[in-house]
């Protein structure tokens, strides 16, 4: 599925779970989030588990309990911290508990979108989107974050290799072992990197320096910025003047790194190609957030505005906005169609 595809599938699903404290949309979305993982990962062949599962099971509580005795408000009191310590003593409600777990759902559901991209989408991919004017430092993010993985599997290699050996770790001593063969590697592995990069022609061309129009550009945009700003907190009458020139400055930053991005020379050896397909996903994520947004007669938004202060009470669900959020299972789709037709193409 093509990039573009999946940045705005994960943004509706992160604006519609950051929407909601209902935890059975909650419930929902991560449901579809796991399917979509499943069907990533068996498409993919990764061996990589959902660790997001663990980390739920350990922010959910986490959250409760930090919001319950943080938070001193609601009905239906458990008990009550006595004495005078700051920001805890006070009553614990069973709402506040509810509100600090559906954050930690929340928080949970964001983390788990965010695992489904990064199995989805290759490192290349993220570098080969990087903005023209940022392509230095895009190149050198990607190389970072291909070089963690690749750390750690190394020193999986060297625990199980100094394991069969008889090494044992036992004092902080013992773990020289470990790091030294680890950080000799990585010092071998960035020489190779680096020389494979030099011979491909990577920083070869002469940097040029940004035009005069491109510094105008940025240096009024990022000018007008900042008197915007101090215009919306000094002139209290005029606060949409004041959003509105720091409006045209962020424009004007905009089209100035849009027009430095131009004189990079830019060449894609397979360009990824956005079917129709990826148009209907696209689409479809789209119109799931903008459920939210606009207000229709169809449905009410109330199920969505839960909030479980002063009293505790049981959640709505609506149907039919649950039917709809069955619409981000549409990479499914995308990524079933995509391996059917690699398979004929394997068979022609």
């Amino acid at each position: 599925m093509h990039l573009r595809t999946w940045l705005v599938w994960i943004a509706s699903i992160v604006i519609v779970a950051l929407s909601t404290r209902n935890p059975l949309y909650l419930a929902l979305i991560l449901l579809i989030v796991l399917v979509v993982s499943t069907r990533v990962i068996q498409v993919n062949g990764s061996t990589q588990p959902a660790w997001w599962w663990r980390f739920g099971l350990v922010v959910i509580p986490l959250s409760a309990v930090m919001n319950a005795v943080t938070v001193h408000f609601g009905d239906t009191v458990l008990f009550t911290i006595p004495g005078s310590i700051p920001l805890l003593s006070g009553i614990v409600t069973l709402e506040a508990l509810v509100y600090g777990a559906l954050n930690g759902l929340v928080i949970t559901v964001v983390i788990a979108a965010f695992s489904v991209f990064n199995l989805a989408v290759p490192a290349y991919q993220l570098v080969r989107s990087t903005p023209r004017a940022f392509q230095s430092m895009g190149i050198t993010v990607g190389i970072a974050l291909s070089f963690i993985p690749q750390t750690m599997r190394r020193f999986r290699e060297v625990r199980e290799a100094q394991a069969v050996r008889g090494h044992r770790v036992r004092s902080l001593r013992d773990w020289l072992p470990l790091w030294l063969p680890l950080l000799i590697g990585g010092l071998e592995q960035s020489t190779q990197l680096s020389e494979a990069m030099v011979a491909r022609g990577f920083g070869a061309t002469q940097d040029r320096s940004a035009s005069i129009r491109t510094r105008a550009l940025l240096a009024s945009g990022l000018g007008l910025v900042l008197v915007g700003w101090l215009w919306r907190f000094t002139i209290h009458l005029a606060f949409d003047v004041g959003a509105l020139i720091m409006l045209v400055g962020t424009a004007l930053v905009v089209v100035g790194l849009w027009w430095s991005g131009r004189t990079v020379p830019h060449t894609v050896f397979r360009p990824q190609a956005f079917t129709p397909l990826d148009a209907i996903c696209l689409a479809v994520s789209v119109f799931i957030t903008l459920l939210l947004l606009v207000p229709l007669s169809i449905f009410t938004l109330d199920s969505v505005n839960y909030y479980p202060y002063p009293a505790l009470s049981l959640p709505q669900f609506d149907p039919l906005l649950g039917l709809f959020m069955l619409g981000w299972l549409m990479p499914i789709v995308v990524l079933a169609w995509s391996s059917h037709m690699e398979d004929s193409k394997t068979k022609v």
